[in-house]
């Protein structure tokens, strides 16, 4: 008697297992998406946002993704929703973070598709993230779908200037080379030409090297075909920045003449106003002194 409850006892766990198990299991089909980025995020201007899917796999219905949905998150401090365009075979319908679009007349998705395109204008400087989590998107009752989430991470920027220089003035000694780069920082490529104000004072070649020719002070200048143009202020001298003594080394008599001469106790004559004028800003004081003793002690 108990072999005959035992038997009908297993027979009633093998039944279930093999007829209400497979109930309980849910088939799920798949979905990758990500994020592409046209345009860049420079402050106070608008760029795209396209959430779109790579590929769909093992649906219910072998047609496709019948449906899309789930959570669009953004940094509301540092971005403004300008507006949103459904780009989706189905119309897509956005409620701020909340999105949600079905299938109809079997428009399917089966394979990459671009969903929705966010228009976003930069309000702030700083980085901020783009996100559609896993965690937060819906499957469709219709035909079940793991959607997998995806983020993006973009920095806000000021927009460069069309052409830059990389130095604005330069100390070149005669018959000594600095060299010179610009940039063209729109999109493209265009030609350039160097050119010196006076070539007497300063040469400069197409690659941007600045030879010294004779003391003095010239503009170096490159202009672009379509019109942009940058200067460098070049300044030739035949004695090493710093030696005001003129003796063929910076040291610490010449911050002493520097000092002389913002006592008052020795003029500044014009070839020591560029020679002496270490940090650049068109005078000689007291900072220049300093800028000679932090040389000549090797802290620059």
């Amino acid at each position: 008697m108990k072999k005959n409850h035992r038997k009908i006892f297993n027979l009633i766990i093998l039944s279930f297992f093999f007829f209400f198990c497979p109930l309980l299991v849910k088939a799920e089909g798949k979905a990758t998406t990500g994020i592409k980025v046209n345009g860049k995020p420079y402050l106070g201007e608008t760029f795209d946002v396209i959430l779109y899917i790579n590929d769909v796999s093992d649906t219910t219905n072998n047609d496709g993704l019948a449906a899309f949905g789930g959570y669009f998150y953004y940094d509301k401090e540092k971005l403004e929703l300008v507006s949103y365009e459904s780009l989706a075979p189905f119309s897509m319908r956005f409620v701020d973070p909340k999105m949600a679009g079905v299938a109809t007349n079997y428009n399917y998705i089966n394979g990459y598709q671009e969903i929705i395109k966010f228009t976003f204008r930069a309000k702030k400087l700083g980085s901020v993230v783009l996100d559609y989590p896993d965690d937060r998107q819906p499957d469709s009752l219709a035909n079940p779908v793991y959607i997998t989430g995806c983020q993006e991470t973009l920095t806000i920027t000021e927009r460069p200037a069309p052409l830059t220089i990389d130095q604005t003035s330069i100390y070149v000694l005669t018959g000594s080379s600095k060299k010179l780069t610009a940039s063209y920082n729109l999109e493209g490529t265009v030609a350039g030409v160097w050119s010196s104000e006076n070539s007497n004072v300063a040469r400069v070649d197409q690659n941007g090297n600045v030879t010294g020719v004779s003391p003095g002070v010239t503009k170096i200048i490159y202009q672009t075909s379509n019109g942009y143009r940058v200067e460098c202020e070049a300044t030739i001298s035949n004695y090493l920045k710093g030696d005001v003594n003129r003796d063929g080394s910076v040291n610490i008599k010449d911050a002493m003449e520097i000092m002389y001469i913002v006592t008052g106790r020795k003029p500044l004559t014009e070839d020591v106003s560029i020679i002496g004028d270490l940090n650049d800003d068109k005078s000689v004081n007291i900072k220049d002194a300093m800028e000679i003793m932090y040389i000549v002690t090797g802290r620059k």
